[in-house]
């Protein structure tokens, strides 16, 4: 083979080498630009890295970083965060990288409402703005107001938070899906109008982009209840593809204020805050990402627990019906060992019912609502027991009833306290079953109810009483305050024609407390336990000493009730005294005559004669 040739087997001959090639500049610019592009679309992180301002406010710390590498990787993904933990931030810098990346990429935002979503999108793109100005310059401002914010490129890529019934998106981002106070997300409206959008196929001359993710959907928000749509179906369902799916298919990822602190996100003093505003339950889902309740065996399903909260005004006294009776119910708590541990208080306002169907029961509106510290010593738990029950008294207090548990040492010695003699000439208390009759006083107001609540061998057993509870709110025979707090601020002020603002902190405080009543009621479960059942808390730093305290008052209901039962009998006589009356001296109805004796005339004779309920 001559020196400097190679044999062509297309030619058939050899042919001279070339030992020089001209380098193809255009073509190695394509292939880093498009390698360049492919990365920043795997690390998103990493884009925001090289365009940071040298005046940024932020920078990227290491759950943010995951959070942006989650959001583009996978189709769909479900992140439960804290306060604090820049997720409105977050979604919509990651979105509009995507957008920068997969140019006419069409992408829709949505919030609990309107209006909210589009300030949280303005908002976050006015912070993004001043951090990462070569990212935002490529996006252009269409709307900005109170109910649309819009923003596009100029090779067609849309996020936008308004999506009409109709529209066709490539992915949407979801902020607050778990939101249900003050405003619920309204998760009908995204079922039926929005998800459906969600539809688009991006597509390069024509033909299928493969490495682009069709149908992305990105939900970031706080905890909610497990009975809300967000856990039970999106969460969840999220979760069962992560673990049964197939690769970058979904990704479910909760972190809490512990993880934000630990990145440098947020100071431990913001988190201090939130700590003393926050009740119980709302520091589980805002602050832990913890979805409080139980989906499965709930004490009060949450259906039922909104339903029941139609009462719009609350009360602090008698309302000076004298048909109306009250039942002050108190749940002791126990100190030992349990720093915070509550008292919790609920008053019990029963009036009959006029219906026919209803004819033995009482309605309780459960008109006041409170929970506190435990006072020193029990005199003084005695005084303010006392206090209470005398500004729920009518006609010297007899038709109001005082209920405190005492199956533990520390309510047998309120009930004691209560019923010694008092020195500002009021009437001393006593129990109704004559528990510690031995000290009864002279005159005494027969009032106290000594509950003995437990498992086994007690009086009032647990089991019982949970029972009792779920069918009364299922019949709705229980009324709690409405969530709207503002509404019944206005409705109480209205009733009794308060025209200041002094009385509002006081006047609000019952709407707040029967919050974290609800709050604990979604904390308990209904677990077997032998022969009967009991509650059980899911998350022990939530306490139920309101949900106690209704619960013995629902008691004392189904007691009067009885009674009730009783007394109406003896005033319309039961079925059976009619009957007898009929057959009084040996008279009787004759039975009714067949025709032609045939089986089949009796039948009918005998259906015709029986009443069905």
């Amino acid at each position: 083979m001559p020196q400097g040739y190679v044999y062509s087997k297309q030619q058939g001959r050899f042919v001279k080498k070339n030992t020089e090639k001209a380098f193809d500049y255009d073509s190695i610019n394509k292939k880093s630009a498009a390698l360049l592009v492919s990365f920043f679309r795997w690390y998103p992180d990493y884009y925001l890295d090289l365009i940071r301002s040298d005046s940024a406010d932020h920078k990227l710390e290491l759950l943010q970083r995951v959070i942006l590498r989650i959001m583009a990787r996978y189709r769909l993904t479900h992140i439960t965060g804290c306060r604090g933990g820049t997720k409105t931030y977050l979604l919509n810098g990651e979105k509009q990288i995507e957008g920068t990346f997969f140019p006419g990429e069409k992408m829709g935002y949505t919030a609990p409402v309107q209006k909210q979503s589009a300030n949280l999108g303005s908002d976050a793109y006015k912070e993004l703005e001043k951090d990462y100005p070569a990212l935002t310059a490529i996006w252009k401002i269409k709307n900005d107001r109170d109910d649309k914010f819009r923003i596009v490129t100029d090779y067609g890529s849309e996020f936008t938070m308004y999506i009409p019934r109709g529209s066709n998106k490539h992915q949407l981002g979801v902020e607050e899906m778990g939101q249900e106070q003050p405003e619920p997300f309204d998760m009908k409206n995204f079922k039926t109008t929005v998800s459906p959008t969600l539809r688009l196929k991006r597509t390069v001359n024509q033909v299928e982009d493969r490495v682009h993710i069709n149908f992305k959907r990105s939900v970031i928000t706080n905890a909610s209840d497990r009975n809300n749509l967000c856990f039970s179906v999106y969460r969840q369902g999220t979760l069962m593809s992560m673990l049964n799916g197939e690769k970058y298919e979904a990704f479910c990822m909760d972190f809490t204020w512990k993880s934000v602190l630990l990145c440098g996100i947020r100071d431990i003093e913001y988190f201090k805050q939130q700590f003393k505003e926050l009740l119980p339950d709302e520091q589980q889902r805002e602050l832990c990402a913890h979805y409080i309740g139980n989906a499965e065996n709930p004490m009060i399903p949450d259906e039922t627990l909104s339903r029941s909260r139609t009462l719009t005004c609350a009360e602090f006294e008698h309302c000076g019906d004298p048909n109306a009776i009250y039942v002050v119910n108190y749940d002791v708590a126990d100190e030992d060992g349990k720093k915070n541990a509550k008292c919790g208080l609920v008053v019990l306002k029963l009036t009959e019912y006029k219906t026919i169907a209803k004819r033995d029961k009482y309605r309780a509106q459960v008109v006041y609502v409170d929970s506190f510290p435990p006072p020193k010593t029990y005199f003084h738990h005695a005084v303010n027991l006392k206090k209470i029950w005398s500004r729920f008294c009518m006609d010297g207090g007899q038709t109001t009833y005082l209920v405190v548990d005492c199956q533990g040492g520390h309510g047998k010695a309120i009930v004691e306290e209560l019923m010694k003699p008092t020195k500002n000439g009021s009437r001393p208390l006593a129990c109704l079953n004559n528990y510690h009759s031995d000290l009864e006083q002279l005159n005494a107001v027969r009032c106290i109810y000594p509950m003995k609540a437990g498992t086994r061998g007690t009086v009032d057993p647990e089991g019982d009483m949970i029972d009792y509870a779920q069918n009364e709110f299922d019949h709705r025979n229980v009324e709690l305050l409405i969530p709207r707090i503002l509404d019944g601020l206005e409705q109480y002020k209205l009733k009794h024609n308060i025209k200041d603002n002094i009385s509002d902190g006081k006047i609000v405080a019952p709407y707040k407390k029967t919050e974290e009543l609800i709050g604990q009621i979604k904390n308990l479960q209904r677990v077997a336990s032998g022969t009967t059942i009991k509650e059980q808390r899911k998350k022990t730093t939530i306490p139920r000493d309101i949900w106690s305290a209704l619960k013995y008052g629902l008691r004392i209901k189904q007691h009067l009730e009885a009674e009730l039962t009783t007394r109406n009998n003896k005033k319309q006589g039961s079925s059976w005294d009619k009957l007898k009356e009929q057959y009084k001296n040996g008279s009787g109805v004759s039975a009714p005559k067949s025709t032609n004796g045939d089986i089949r005339s009796r039948l009918i004779g005998l259906r015709n004669h029986t009443t069905r309920r």
